[in-house]
């Protein structure tokens, strides 16, 4: 080949290579930033968020308006100082439209500010702290789909009315953090309305490795019911350490953690007993959407499939950031593409019954979020290493049990 020759080809190349590109360019990605507690303190609920989202995408179809969905994970350590960088990343460097995540109350609270520097559209699918409803409530791009604290103390006190005596006593511990100081009011409100006597307002140092000392104090008051507003790991030692004692309170009370695949293993047989709060809980029997039975169907399919691919028991996170996710990519759909003031928009006329957590519609709570969707909660047992539903009423509930050692 000649000097000419080969200079064309080199250019024919090129022209070549421009072309075969053309397409990809138009095929560019709608990206959404998942930013998730993947290690820490929280990882039981990150990971859980993560693996919902990811399988939302993956029913869906993997494209939203023809472009290829991508999902920009991120591991924001369950740490603040992570988050900040993690959301620097996707706010200010990806410029992402669309956020959904992290989960607990302390790292969405971290994240807050440097949200705030380019505002996405902002999916919460876990924190029910209600300080992030005065802090970004009334932000027309955040759109929550998780209950608050008082939605959990409305139904675990409408729960033990039902079936514990009126005038019972309820000790209440709860820990330092963003969480604990969120829901402990809340809780004694409800419980006081319902006609329980709250005999004491206990405060744990977060990660504390003995609560003993506090446990004799509780032994000493003899509640009928404890109610533990803590998480993770706090809500392991806490459950070891009554049953090493075997503190004699005949009704255990926990919130989201109970249901944790991750807190049945780390805490075995202490498990018996414990009653937990939750949005989703597989064997509810729901129906499915009628318009997409695809990305939508009855609870029991839809459990099915997710056994199958992951090989466990879907959790409450797992079927909160798949709910989600897919309420996103319909919205973006509607839209007609990455549009972020029209799929805000879309967010907010969206009204979709029967998905897994109930009726997806974004509404104003009285507290103060303009876009709040789910507020329904279910109230369990931990049976024979089951969950047994006991409130609402319903064919499905069963009369709660008191605990024995």
């Amino acid at each position: 080949m000649d000097r000419f020759s080969a200079k064309a080809f080199v250019s024919g190349l090129a022209l070549a290579t421009c072309l075969a590109a053309a397409p990809v360019a138009a095929q560019e990605s709608i990206k959404i930033g998942v930013p998730m507690e993947l290690s820490g303190r929280f990882v039981a609920y990150g990971v859980s968020g993560k693996r919902g989202a990811e399988f939302a995408a993956e029913v869906y179809g993997g494209k939203i308006a023809g472009k290829p969905i991508e999902l920009l994970v991120r591991d924001v350590q369950s740490e603040s100082q992570a988050t900040i960088s993690v959301f620097n990343e996707l706010v200010n460097k990806e410029k992402v439209n669309y956020i959904i995540g992290p989960i607990a109350s302390p790292t969405v609270s971290a994240a807050i500010p440097t949200w705030r520097q380019g505002k996405p559209i902002w999916l919460v699918p876990g924190s029910s702290s209600t300080k992030l409803e005065t802090e970004v409530g009334q932000d027309p791009e955040f759109f929550h789909t998780y209950p608050y604290a008082y939605n959990y103390h409305e139904s675990v006190a409408a729960a033990l009315k039902q079936q514990v005596p009126a005038g019972s006593k309820v000790a209440i511990v709860y820990t330092d953090d963003n969480d604990g100081r969120a829901h402990e009011p809340y809780a004694k409100k409800y419980l006081t309305a319902a006609g329980f006597d709250v005999v004491a307002n206990e405060i744990v140092r977060t990660n504390a490795g003995d609560m003993n000392p506090l446990l004799t104090k509780m032994a000493r008051l003899k509640p009928d019911v404890l109610l533990g507003l803590v998480q993770t790991t706090d809500a392991v030692t806490l459950a070891k350490q009554i049953y090493t004692r075997k503190l004699p309170v005949p009704y255990l009370i926990g919130t989201a953690a109970t249901q944790l695949q991750e807190w049945q293993e780390a805490v075995g047989p202490a498990q018996e007993g414990w009653v937990g709060v939750t949005t989703y809980l597989p064997g509810l029997h729901r129906p499915g959407n009628a318009e997409y039975p695809k990305l939508f169907p009855p609870s029991d399919e839809w459990e099915a499939a997710f056994r199958k691919k992951y090989d466990r028991e879907p959790d409450f996170e797992d079927a909160g950031c798949y709910v989600t996710a897919m309420l996103l990519f319909l919205a973006i759909e509607r839209a007609g593409g990455d549009d972020k003031d029209k799929v805000a928009e879309e967010l907010r006329k969206m009204d979709i019954p029967n998905t897994l957590l109930g009726n997806a519609k974004f509404v104003a709570t009285p507290s103060g979020t303009k876009q709040q969707a789910f507020t329904e909660m279910v109230v369990f047992q931990r049976e024979q290493d089951k969950n047994v539903m006991i409130y609402p009423p319903g064919p499905e509930s069963k009369k709660l049990k008191p605990i024995e050692y």
